[in-house]
């Protein structure tokens, strides 16, 4: 039961990496790999489940994941 959250969670956090890359020409790519406090901050809600509920459902967790995606974001690049 735990490893299957578990890839899940790194799916989610896979598919929130590959979702958060820039969609300007200047910047396509995998520039934002270079970024380090960003993918940190990435991993952490990706792999930090101290923000989710013991009893959270998988759905409940995807969604905690994709707004941890979407603050790492705003911090680093101002937007979602």
């Amino acid at each position: 039961m735990i490893s299957s959250l578990r890839l899940l969670a790194a799916v989610v956090a896979t598919a929130g990496l590959l979702a958060s890359a820039p969609a300007s020409p200047a910047k396509a790519g995998w520039d934002w790999l270079g970024n380090k406090d960003y993918v940190r901050c990435l991993q952490l809600f990706a792999n930090g489940n101290f923000l989710i509920p013991a009893n959270a459902t998988p759905a409940q967790r995807a969604a905690k994941h994709e707004a941890g995606r979407r603050y790492c974001n705003r911090q680093y690049y101002g937007h979602d």
